[in-house]
């Protein structure tokens, strides 16, 4: 069996849906399965006395039956079969078996299936434009349509029917040989964007260095921009670069608060900057939810390790270890722009080459943490992994602490408004 559908071809998908009684839970309990039209094939639910029809892709088609006494429902279904276009439900709790005529929604999902398996792809549209028309929230149906524009070589339209579906899969097929096209069109294009871009890094980095080799021979106090621009020595120096930032004043925590909101910006971005294959549902969050989410854990790690080093002879204040680890978030800004870019360029095939940057990208903000919090403290190599694993320990104790403190804080609250509402209602 294919299961190229959204969900496993298993039956039910909310195992809390029930019968009428409210009393079936759990995963189906399929007990026989009958081979229909058109490589369609049904599955018979013992628990639910449900009957769940698929196509040859495991896409589901539809569903049909209950438990109960009523017409057409069954107490406990034990097996199905087809006799033409109809399908025979056995039920073993009262021997008997009810008859299930195909209706015509169900001729034309039939007639849709039969058109594309015979490559008769303008009378499978209309069917599936016709099943539309009775269920438009039907997501094999614009499957199906994408499916026969892609087979006629239409790739935006297939595009737009997969996009409607949220069949990344299809879509990102689609996008390939969109891509293709457009590639033996502008041939010339690729390589010109790609030299421009490599040209225009060279030149960010021969600048930003410059700039920091005039800034540390100068004696002066660092400007703004001297500050910013020194990330981009300390990122690829760690070793120099940190010490350099806490005791020659290379940054400042202006410039750590402007990579901070500038990291917030970027994950802003490539939550709404991503292409529909790598982001289909369209979910993201807010600048502010991101900044948020960036300074909580970055000030509960300053807190705890703060904290920590004070008794173990670390040499890094609050604002030190701020700094530092503000600057070791550079990489975020440098690479995660680019693979949001790239996302619209590459198919689900090539996602591998995507999570190889956003890994390098975050192990490489590790390390800087790592080394920053070595050198700032002036620690030994052992001892900082030592103090890394007890600043861990540190910050799950602080929240358990903020989390039972911020619980009794809400029944002390709820306690206080019950008595004031016992006093106005005694009043």
């Amino acid at each position: 069996m294919r299961r190229n559908g959204f969900f496993m071809p298993a039956g039910e998908i909310n195992f809390r849906s029930s019968s009428f009684d409210n009393s079936v839970t759990g995963p189906s309990s399929i007990v026989d399965v009958a081979l229909g039209p058109e490589g369609s094939w049904s599955i018979v639910d013992e628990n639910r006395s449900k009957v769940y029809t698929y196509d040859k892709n495991g896409e589901l088609l539809f569903v049909f039956g209950d438990m109960g006494s009523q017409m057409g429902n069954l107490r406990k279904a034990a097996g199905l079969v087809y006799l033409g276009s109809k399908l025979l439900v056995l039920d073993k709790e009262t021997s008997s078996f009810t008859v299930y005529t195909r209706t015509p929604y169900g001729d034309l999902l039939i007639a849709a299936l039969a058109h594309a398996n015979n490559r008769e792809y303008d009378k499978s549209k209309d069917d599936w434009l016709a099943i539309l028309k009775r269920n438009n929230n039907f997501d094999a149906a614009y499957i199906g349509l994408g499916q026969a524009y892609y087979r006629q070589g239409k790739w935006d339209t297939a595009m737009d029917y997969f996009k409607t579906a949220y069949a990344t899969e299809k879509y990102s097929d689609a996008f390939a040989e969109k891509r293709k096209e457009w590639v033996s069109q502008y041939i010339i294009v690729v390589p010109i964007v790609v030299i421009v871009f490599a040209v225009a890094v060279v030149l960010l980095f021969k600048y930003a260095g410059k700039v920091n080799a005039r800034a540390a021979v100068s004696g002066k106090k660092k400007t703004y921009w001297e500050e910013l621009m020194y990330a981009f020595h300390l990122i690829f120096h760690p070793f120099d670069g940190f010490w350099d930032l806490k005791h020659e004043k290379r940054g400042s925590v202006r410039a750590a608060l402007t990579i901070l909101a500038l990291t917030a910006a970027v994950f802003a971005w490539q939550a709404v900057g991503q292409a529909f294959i790598f982001n289909p549902h369209g979910n993201y969050a807010s600048i502010l939810a991101q900044l948020s989410g960036l300074l909580v854990p970055l000030l509960l790690w300053t807190t705890s390790n703060w904290c920590l080093t004070t008794l173990f002879d670390g040499e890094g204040s609050f604002k030190d270890i701020f700094v530092a680890c503000s600057y070791s978030l550079v990489p975020i800004i440098l690479i995660i722009p680019i693979t949001t870019l790239l996302t619209h360029v590459v198919t689900l095939d090539e996602q591998a080459f995507i999570n190889l940057l956003v890994s390098v990208c975050y192990v490489w903000v590790f390390l800087l943490i790592f080394f920053g919090t070595m050198v700032t403290h002036d620690y030994s190599l052992f001892k900082n992994i030592l103090t890394i694993v007890g600043t861990v320990v540190v910050m799950m104790v602080i929240m358990f602490v903020a989390i039972l403190f911020s619980g009794l804080m809400v029944k002390i609250a709820s306690f206080v408004s019950n008595i004031i509402t016992e006093i106005q209602f005694r009043l």
